[in-house]
């Protein structure tokens, strides 16, 4: 009887202990299907790690690239602003080499003149082929003998423009100006060709500044814009001329005056 009932006992307790094998099975199949899928998803994840570290290792060689170009761009833009600052300079020097270069050619073609040999008198054609006329004999001299016999006036000294020049820049330099205004005039006058006679006539507006004649002056610094704007004084002239104005009180002209000059010379020294 006991037998009968352990081996119902067992029969009815076999389906549940199978059941719930069943169920462990199929929780660890589930438990190792999530393992391999997190296993799968690490290595996903890696992977991206991977290739974002060469993506950055990438994205910080060519900024370091970058940051080269940005400092050979800084490097190569001081030296260009270094330049333009050496340009007017270098302008300036030029402009004098060339000043002094044109006094030296006039120089050079002044004394070429003075050496160069008069052309021979020609003889009056009454005169030619007759012996020279007799002596008279000595007595009262006529009317005319007095002038005939007044020794010639000596011929006028021909000055050399670049002497004409130096002096009246002389005069100037010690404080004449005066005589400097008027020797720059007469250089003018003498020489209206010459590639200083824009200078004379800056150097004239300098005079009349110096004498606090500014009213002259800015007259003097009107003609050298308008007589000769492409001359090398022109925005010297302008500074002064704004400058007049400062010491006689326009203020308003004074500023149109810079501002002109720093629009249309923005490299000069001025």
């Amino acid at each position: 009887m006991s037998r009968k009932i352990l081996g119902a006992v067992l029969i009815l307790t076999l389906p549940w202990a199978l059941a719930g094998q069943s169920k462990e099975k199929k929780t660890y199949e589930l438990i190792y299907q999530d393992v391999q899928a997190l296993k799968e998803q690490a290595q996903d994840l890696r992977a991206r790690v991977d290739r974002s570290a060469e993506d950055l290792r990438a994205v910080r060689q060519e900024l370091k690239t970058l940051a080269e170009l940005v400092r050979q761009f800084i490097v190569d833009q001081a030296a260009v602003k270094d330049d333009v600052r050496a340009v007017p300079a270098q302008y300036q020097d030029l402009l004098r080499r060339l000043d002094q270069l044109s006094l030296d050619v006039q120089k050079l073609s002044a004394d070429l003149a003075a050496t160069r040999p008069a052309p021979p008198a020609e003889t009056p054609p009454e005169k030619a082929g007759k012996e020279p006329a007799q002596k008279k004999p000595e007595g009262k001299p006529g009317p005319g003998a007095a002038a005939a016999q007044a020794p010639a006036a000596p011929p006028a000294s021909n000055i050399s423009p670049t002497e004409a020049y130096r002096m009246a820049y002389n005069d100037y330099l010690k404080g004449n100006y005066d005589l400097a205004v008027e020797s720059f005039k007469l250089y003018r006058q003498q020489f209206p060709n010459s590639p200083l006679a824009d200078n004379a006539l800056y150097w004239i507006g300098e005079c009349h500044f110096s004498q606090k004649r500014f009213l002259e002056a800015i007259d003097d610094f009107n003609e050298v814009v308008v007589a000769y704007p492409e001359g090398d004084k022109v925005a010297a002239a302008y500074l002064k001329k704004g400058i007049s104005f400062v010491e006689l009180g326009r203020k308003d002209e004074a500023l149109a005056a810079f501002k002109l000059l720093v629009s249309k010379y923005p490299l000069q020294d001025e």
